[in-house]
């Protein structure tokens, strides 16, 4: 079973009137749901519709209940049962629940479910006996039907569902059975026939009773049911649990008044909903009428019968037969010239159709639209009425008094007589807007009309706001700043007179000095020819020593490649001696050791006697020769140490002479690099001049072209001045009440600015800017 959750415990009570109705299909999913099932649940319509009964389900609801439910309805039969209910927001509510199956064409298509406050009793007991089932303690208890039954059904259960064709049969073998057994007791026992008279009475008695029990009894519950019923009362409380077919006709009978119920809460919803729209289309303001399909009126509200009512005299002007009190059952064909033409208008209606007619000098305003039942079947009209004559008339006279603004007539006003509420304030405010505009725009028109006649003294000094505000302010500013203009324009006249004057005096000025830099040009293109002619001499010049000292240059440079060699050979010779006299070194020292073994030899010779004479006699000789050779080696050493002291000499002065002719070539060098420079200075220096040249004779060109400007301008300085007389006077008609504050404030104006001589390359500074109106009369 589903369980929703959250539970609050708090119980909400349904009202006396409640009637909760609901309807689902065959899978218990809601189709259908009044308003007392929303108010009471607290659910939104789209959250029912669809969706499967048990959302409200409670989970304090055992299962036995709802298995009971369904296995009843599966039976065909209607089920009544105490019911707690969940709501939205987890409080619950207990309901009385009738719950039947929906026939349609002799096809169950789904239950109807009405339910309706409980007696709160009962609703106490059955709360406990449902806490015994949910609890599993219910013992033999059992939900059969609705109600909580113990036991089994007994011998009184079968007989009561036994059909009655059944019953009464058995009741006939009942009867018999007992009349054969008296009979057979009277034979036996002998007794007479009157006791067995009374015997059969008392069965007869028994057999009435059985058979008022069964029969008459409950014909009599459905006598009284259906006349509560036809009392209005659809909760009325009986046992229809049987299933014999009295039992079928209670049941028949339970399902009936539960759809009665369920209708009924069905029309007693539409009629609240009709009597709602009934109680606002009373009171609302707009003037409605009614009229079924054959176009009588049905309804009129009170708006329309006070409309009527005010109209009627008028009305009676163009339909004499016209009563207000007689309206309501009349035909709406006695408004119309034409009925035929309105009725087939009317007939193929399917939306608002908008109209007017006209009255008795009355103007009314309709719109009707057609009333359609579910089906789309036409049911009647709707026909709102709107009596616009006081606002056709004042939309008239609006139209006509803007239509005169229009053309300029702002003297017509809307009367107030005879108008209230809106229109009233539309007159008012409109004839307000008339004065503020014809005010406005008569100030802007002196103000504009002064200074067509050259008077700027005059503004406007009314309170505008808004719009003719800024109309007032913008046209005093304007007056304000034509003033100013007017003013400075003087100003500027005087300004430009005097400039005029000026121009023209330094231009006789500039003239003449023109002409003099003509000259002085002349000279000095005639200097620079001369000076052009010795710095292209200069510039031969330098271009032939340059020459001279790269030749120079040459020579040096072998010179010093000489010296280097001559060092060169002066350090090998010196290399050369240093050998020479390593090799007579070696030599001294073989004499003298030579010398020694010679005297070894001697002495070696004089110990062997006069064996050893030879030998000493050759070593002698030996002795001698090296001694000779030591004598001339030692000389040659002599010798050659002297050569290697002035090889070195030579050595150091050819070094100190490659060391000078360096320095000589170096020096030769920086010489041709002066050399250099000086001819390429002399070169541009030659073409500067040139350009110098051509620099002073455009010079001398545009001196020539400026004297003819000097002419032009002084003739535009004359015209000038003739034209700031004109000025002079074209401003002279208008007064701005400062002429005599302007005459006393006007100043001289500076004298004009210094040339100052300027030097070659220097440039001129630009003029600052200014403000003034002459700055550029200066300029110029």
């Amino acid at each position: 079973m589903k369980v929703n959750m959250p539970v609050t415990g708090r119980e909400v009570e349904l009202g006396a009137e409640t009637l909760i109705v609901s309807k689902t299909d065959l899978k218990g999913r809601i189709t259908y749901v009044n308003r007392d099932f929303l108010q009471i649940s607290g659910f939104a319509e789209s959250e029912l519709i669809g969706v499967s009964h048990n959302i409200v389900r409670h989970p304090d609801m055992p299962v036995e209940a709802f298995a009971d439910l369904w296995q009843t309805l599966a039976e065909n039969r209607p089920w009544s049962g105490y019911v707690k209910n969940r709501c939205k927001n987890g409080d619950h509510y207990w309901v009385e629940a009738n719950v039947t199956p929906i026939w349609e064409e002799g096809q169950v298509t789904g239950y109807m479910s009405v339910r309706r406050r409980p007696d709160p009793v009962i609703v106490r007991q059955v709360d406990e006996l449902y806490r015994l089932f949910r609890e599993q303690r219910q013992g033999g208890r059992r939900i059969r039907r609705g109600a909580v039954v113990s036991g089994g059904e007994g011998l009184a259960g079968m007989l009561r569902d036994l059909p009655a064709a059944s019953a009464f049969n058995l009741l006939g073998a009942f009867v018999v059975g007992v009349f054969l057994l008296l009979g057979f007791a009277g034979n036996q026992l002998g007794v007479a026939a009157p006791i067995l008279a009374v015997g059969a009475a008392a069965v007869a008695f028994l057999v009435l009773r059985l058979l008022a029990g069964s029969v008459l009894k409950p014909l009599g519950t459905v006598t009284a049911t259906f006349r509560s019923i036809a009392a209005g009362s659809y909760n009325n409380r009986f046992d229809f649990d049987r299933d014999d077919e009295i039992g079928k006709v209670l049941q028949a009978m339970q399902s009936m008044q539960i759809k009665l119920g369920c209708d009924v809460a069905e029309t007693r919803r539409v009629a609240e909903e009709n009597l709602r729209i009934r109680s606002g289309l009373d009171n609302v303001a707009t003037n409605v009428m009614i009229a079924d399909d054959g176009l009588n009126i049905i309804y009129m509200n009170r708006a329309i019968h006070d409309m009527f009512a005010a109209a009627e005299s008028d009305i009676r002007k163009e339909l004499p037969a016209f009563s207000r009190a007689g309206l309501l059952g009349a035909n709406i064909d006695i408004f119309h010239k034409n009925p035929g033409h309105q009725r087939a208008m009317l007939k193929t209606l399917s939306g608002t159709h908008r109209a007017a007619i006209h009255l008795g000098g009355r103007t009314f305003s309709l719109a009707v639209t057609p009333v359609l039942n579910e089906s789309g079947v036409r049911l009647g009209y709707a026909v709102e009425w709107l009596d616009r004559t006081a606002e056709v008339a004042v939309e008239d006279e609006v139209a006509e008094i803007v239509e005169a603004a229009a053309r300029g007539d702002f003297s017509r006003r809307v009367a107030p007589a005879g108008k209230q509420g809106f229109f009233l304030r539309l007159a008012n405010d409109l004839n307000r807007l008339l004065e503020i505009s014809q005010q406005g725009l008569k100030d802007i028109g002196l103000v504009l009309g002064a200074m067509a006649e050259g008077d700027l003294t005059r503004k406007i000094d009314a309170d505008y706001e808004g719009t003719f505000g800024q109309l007032k302010d913008d046209a005093n500013s304007t007056v304000a700043r034509l003033r100013d203009i007017i003013d400075q324009i003087r100003v500027a006249t005087d300004a430009i007179n005097t400039a005029a004057q000026e121009i023209a005096a330094g231009n006789q000025d500039l003239s003449s000095r023109t002409e003099e830099q003509a000259s002085s040009l002349e000279e000095t293109a005639s200097s620079m020819e001369q000076l052009t002619s010795t710095v292209r001499q200069n510039a031969e010049n330098a271009r032939q020593a340059s020459e001279l000292a790269g030749s120079a240059q040459g020579v040096a440079a072998k010179g010093g490649e000489v010296v280097d060699q001559v060092v060169q050979t002066m350090s090998a010779i010196h290399q050369s001696s240093s050998r020479i006299a390593d090799i007579i070194g070696v030599i001294d020292g073989i004499a003298f050791q030579t010398n020694i073994l010679a005297l070894n030899a001697a002495v070696e010779a004089a110990r062997a006697g006069e064996q050893g004479r030879g030998f000493a006699v050759v070593a002698t000789e030996v002795r001698n020769l090296a001694q000779r050779s030591a004598a001339a080696a030692k000389e040659i050493k002599e010798l050659i140490s002297d050569s290697v002291i002035k090889v070195e000499t030579g050595n150091r002065l050819a070094e100190q002479a490659g060391k000078t002719m360096q320095e000589v070539l170096a020096s030769i060098r920086r010489v041709a690099g002066i050399m250099g420079d000086i001819s390429s200075a002399s070169r541009e220096q030659s073409a500067g001049i040139d350009q110098v040249c051509l620099a002073v004779n455009q010079m001398d060109e545009v001196t020539q072209q400026n004297a003819a400007l000097v002419e032009q301008a002084a003739a535009a300085a004359e015209s000038l001045e003739e034209q700031a007389h004109g000025l002079a006077r074209a401003v002279s008609v208008f007064r701005v009440g400062s002429e005599a504050a302007l005459a006393t404030a006007r100043q001289p104006l500076p004298p004009p600015p210094v040339r100052r001589e300027l030097s070659a390359g220097s440039k001129s500074a630009p003029p600052p800017t200014s403000l003034r109106l002459d700055d550029e009369w200066e300029e110029f």
